[in-house]
């Protein structure tokens, strides 16, 4: 037997988990079919015509992230309690296996869920509101007009920031990663800013990371930026970020000790 990973024992595993946590998990997504109907039935009654695609896409993608970012704080809450870390700890299964189960709730399961649930009060929604008429077009996951789908890799993003506080932190681990999160952001457009200023050395108006930037000579105003060949290579530094992040919450489990 494989002191990495076994299929029979992180079975095993798994099924513990869903266990202990099915009936959190069934109220969490009773939570998750009240939100978001509530949501959009506000929205929907407080709006004199259909409800756009538009409107539904960017309710569903702030739902996942709120959402997404929550759960995913939960996911290794035990580890920051003595008691229960105790308990985690001495499972006998490899810190592999236990971070797989983590993972996979919070990434693959909820993302099937948090869609499932979200189309499904869509629909209902839609067709409460049409009344009699035609109902209003439902935004389309893996349409290539309103490519929704790429909420799901943003959120993938996501994930494995606060993956990674939620093993991290001991306490407030939403908070906490929520505050970092931002800090660092500021930081970092604040140096970035600076930095790109030195170096065309005149007074920029606007510039952000891995973006194009505007500045003014006179009357006329200039946009600087890398061809767009060049300019989509900037897509891997988040995908980067992500494998760095989940690998860093991987460590950290490993570095739990009773």
């Amino acid at each position: 037997m494989s002191q990495f990973f076994d299929f029979s024992r992180f079975g095993r595993l798994f099924n513990k988990h869903t266990t202990e946590h099915a009936g959190g998990y069934l109220l969490a997504t009773g939570v998750l079919l009240g939100g978001i109907g509530l949501v959009l039935g506000f929205i929907a009654y407080m709006s004199s015509g259909p409800l756009l695609p538009d409107i539904q896409q960017v309710i569903f993608t702030m739902g996942l992230l709120a959402a997404g970012s929550f759960f995913t704080s939960t996911v290794f809450a035990s580890f920051g309690n003595k008691k229960q870390a105790t308990a985690a700890l001495m499972l006998p299964a490899s810190h592999w296996e236990k971070y797989l189960v983590g993972w996979l709730y919070s990434l693959p399961i909820f993302l099937a869920v948090y869609v499932g649930c979200f189309f499904l009060i869509d629909s209902l929604v839609l067709q409460l509101h049409s009344g009699d008429g035609q109902p209003a077009k439902m935004v389309q996951l893996f349409s290539s007009e309103s490519r929704l789908y790429w909420s799901l890799v943003v959120y993938a993003v996501v994930n494995s920031v606060f993956l990674w506080g939620s093993i991290f932190f001991v306490r407030q681990h939403f908070v906490r990663t929520a505050f970092g999160v931002l800090l660092a952001a500021v930081v970092v457009v604040a140096l970035n800013f600076q930095a790109m200023q030195a170096l065309v050395g005149q007074k920029l108006n606007t510039v952000m990371p891995f973006s194009e930037m505007t500045l003014r000579e006179g009357k006329e105003w200039h946009v600087l930026q890398l061809p767009h060949a060049q300019m989509s290579w900037f897509a891997l530094v988040p995908l980067g970020m992500m494998l760095l992040a989940w690998a860093a919450a991987y460590l950290r489990v490993t570095e739990k000790q009773i």
